[in-house]
């Protein structure tokens, strides 16, 4: 399986890329850059941004059940952010796919745990770790 890697989102610093195939039924969002309102909003609406994370199948291709956002590249984020993160996860989970964050941040984590969102979104380290948890 060939993986395809679909820059969904760039402006000069923040970038939103698809990848696909790298593991059955999953999708990688890889994120750069700061994660805040001003460089998510500053080109974009609200809507543009929900629907770069709708992803639909090509007609007889199955539905991914497992999306990774890999934060590796993120040193911090805002609520704006964090609300992207939590509304996918809802999202998903109300269609059976699960949503991993991956490579958070001494910040972003302190962020995650003092909303409490650490005891509700499954994290792991990394890509990897994240691969080879049940889809």
């Amino acid at each position: 399986m060939a993986t395809t890697r679909t820059e969904m989102w760039k402006n000069q610093t923040f970038t939103i890329e698809r990848i696909e195939g790298q593991a059955p039924l999953t999708i990688i969002y890889q994120i750069t850059g700061v994660f805040n309102a001003r460089d998510m909003y500053g080109s974009m609406k609200q809507v543009q941004l929900g629907n770069i994370f709708e992803f639909k199948p090509e007609s007889g291709s199955e539905t991914p059940t497992r999306h990774i956002f890999d934060l590796t590249e993120v040193p911090q984020m805002d609520s704006s952010g964090l609300g992207v993160l939590v509304s996918h996860f809802i999202a998903c989970r109300s269609k059976g796919i699960r949503v991993i964050i991956v490579g958070s941040s001494p910040n972003v984590k302190q962020l995650f745990k003092f909303t409490k969102v650490d005891t509700i979104l499954p994290m792991a380290a990394t890509v990897e770790e994240a691969l080879r948890s049940n889809p």
